[in-house]
């Protein structure tokens, strides 16, 4: 009767065979070349501005929204102890 487990060429890897710890271990490996691949593509270099103008212009937007962020905060909690007091 033929089974695929007869014909094994070489370079073929029977996943049947492999123990539970080593078919763990590669699928741990197989999603951690995964998640480098895709880290590697969105967070690569290209997408920075080479341009000076606009990377002072992502600079000053991004101090912008972290000002904004700590008035928000502050607002909402100074709104709290308002809520409280009375």
């Amino acid at each position: 009767m033929y089974h695929s487990r007869d014909y094994v060429r070489y370079g073929d890897i029977d996943f049947q065979d492999l123990s539970p710890a080593a078919a763990g271990a590669l699928g741990v490996f197989g999603l951690l070349v995964v998640v480098i691949l895709a880290w590697g593509l969105l967070k690569t270099r290209h997408t920075r501005p080479e341009d000076p103008e606009a990377r002072e212009r992502a600079r000053t937007r991004a101090a912008s929204r972290r000002r904004q962020a700590e008035l928000r905060k502050r607002r909402l909690a100074l709104q709290r102890r308002r809520a409280r007091g009375r």
